[in-house]
C-alpha cells in the first residue's frame, strides 16, 4: 500500500480500513480497485493516475443519477482527483449470473435495456459533453479509428488478404455514413454484461465513463451481440423490442422502425469490427487468453451479418466479412498463432 492511500484512508475511514484493504483483480484498464471495511460496510477504492478520465467518470456519475438509482454511489474524492471510493456492488456480473443461471440472468437482461434507454435519453438532457473523455461525439473520426484497428490488428495480423484501397473507400463511406444516423443520445461505448453488476437482484452499471454523444442502438447491439455471451436469436429480438418500447415512452416521439433498424445495422457491424480489433490486439498481438478465446465468439457473429443488405454499398468491407466468417479462417488464425507464425507482442 503506498502513503498516499494510506493517508486517504487514514483521514476518511480509519485504520479499520487500512487494515481490511484488499486489492481486487485488474481488468482490461491501468486503475486499480480495492474492497475494504468502514464501519461494517464494505466500499471499493479506486486508483488512478488517470485524472480526466477519473473527473469524467465522477462528472458522468453525479449528473446520471439524477435520472436513475442503478449506478455506483460516490463516496470521497482525493483532492488530486487519483483516489476515489464508491458503493461495492459486490462480485457478480451479468456474465458470470447468466454462465450459472440463464433464467435469472434473462430477467437482469429486461431490466438492463430498460435502464439503457432511462441512461441514454434522460441522461443526455443538459449532459456537458465537452467533460467527456478524449472524445465528445461518436463521429466520423471514432469510426475510422475503429475499422483501422480492425484492418491493422486483426486483418493484417491474421494475413487476411484483402484489396487495400478498396477497403480504405469502403472504410471512409461508411463512417461517413455512420456519422449522420439519427436518434443521438448518449452512447455508452462498451456497454456489454461483464459492466453490469447483479446486486440485490437489480442490474448497476459500471465504467460508463467512455461515453459520448452518439446512435443509442450502439450500446443495445454491445450488449445483445457480446461475443461470449452467446444470446439466441429468440433473447435479441425479445431485448430488441423491449427497448425501442421503452426507448419511444421516454423519448415521446414518433419512431421510424425501417430508419431505426438501419441504425442498428450500422452499429451492429461497427462494433462487431471493433471487437475484433481489440481482439486482435490483447489476443494476437498482446497473446492475453482471455481474448485469444473470445475471437472465435466474435468471427461467428460475423456468419449473423454477412448478408445484411446494408453491405451492399461496402463491397469489399462485405467480401471481407464474408472471408472471416468462415469456419476454416478461424482454424487457419488459430493453427498460426499455436504453431508462433503470427509474431506479436512476445
Amino acid at each position: 500500500m503506498n502513503s498516499k492511500i494510506q493517508t486517504f484512508l487514514n483521514s476518511h475511514y480509519g485504520q479499520t480500513a487500512i487494515d481490511s484493504l484488499e486489492l481486487l483483480a485488474q481488468s482490461g484498464s491501468s486503475r486499480k480497485y480495492y474492497r475494504f471495511n468502514s464501519e461494517g460496510k464494505m466500499l471499493i477504492l479506486t486508483e488512478s493516475e488517470n485524472i480526466e478520465e477519473n473527473k469524467t467518470f465522477l462528472y458522468f456519475t453525479t449528473h446520471f443519477s439524477k435520472v436513475m438509482n442503478n449506478l455506483p454511489k460516490i463516496d470521497k474524492i482525493s483532492d488530486d482527483f487519483s483516489l476515489y471510493t464508491q458503493s461495492d456492488l459486490g462480485n457478480q456480473s451479468l456474465m458470470n449470473l447468466l454462465e450459472i443461471n440463464p433464467s435469472q440472468a434473462k430477467e437482469i437482461f429486461r431490466k438492463s435495456v430498460k435502464q439503457l434507454a432511462k441512461l441514454q435519453v434522460l441522461g443526455d438532457e443538459n449532459l456537458d459533453y465537452s467533460k467527456a473523455f478524449s472524445y465528445p461525439k461518436f463521429n466520423y473520426l471514432m469510426v475510422l479509428r475503429d475499422l483501422f484497428s480492425f484492418k491493422n490488428y486483426f486483418l493484417n495480423l491474421a494475413e487476411i488478404e484483402f484489396n487495400q484501397g478498396r477497403l480504405l473507400a469502403d472504410f471512409e463511406r461508411f463512417a461517413l455514413d455512420f456519422e449522420r444516423l439519427p436518434y443521438q443520445y448518449f452512447v455508452y461505448r462498451d456497454f456489454q454484461s461483464r459492466n453490469i453488476m447483479v446486486y440485490e437482484n437489480e442490474p448497476f452499471f459500471i465504467d460508463y465513463q467512455g461515453g459520448v454523444k452518439g446512435p443509442v442502438q450502439y450500446d443495445l447491439v454491445s450488449l445483445l451481440w457480446q461475443a461470449k455471451a452467446k444470446l439466441s436469436d429468440e433473447w435479441k429480438s425479445e431485448f430488441y423490442e423491449i427497448y425501442v418500447k421503452e426507448f419511444i415512452e421516454l423519448t415521446q416521439k414518433d419512431l421510424d422502425g425501417f430508419e431505426f433498424k438501419k441504425g442498428y445495422d450500422f452499429c451492429l457491424i461497427e462494433r462487431l469490427l471493433q471487437v475484433l480489433g481489440t481482439y486482435g490486439f490483447r489476443g494476437i498481438y498482446e497473446r492475453k487468453q482471455h481474448f485469444l478465446v473470445s475471437i472465435e465468439f466474435a468471427l461467428k457473429n460475423l456468419n449473423e451479418i454477412k448478408s445484411l443488405a446494408l453491405l451492399e454499398n461496402y463491397p469489399e468491407m462485405k467480401r471481407v466479412i464474408e472471408e472471416l466468417a468462415k469456419p476454416e479462417t478461424f482454424i487457419k488464425i488459430k493453427n498460426r498463432i499455436d504453431e508462433g507464425e503470427i509474431d506479436g507482442y512476445h
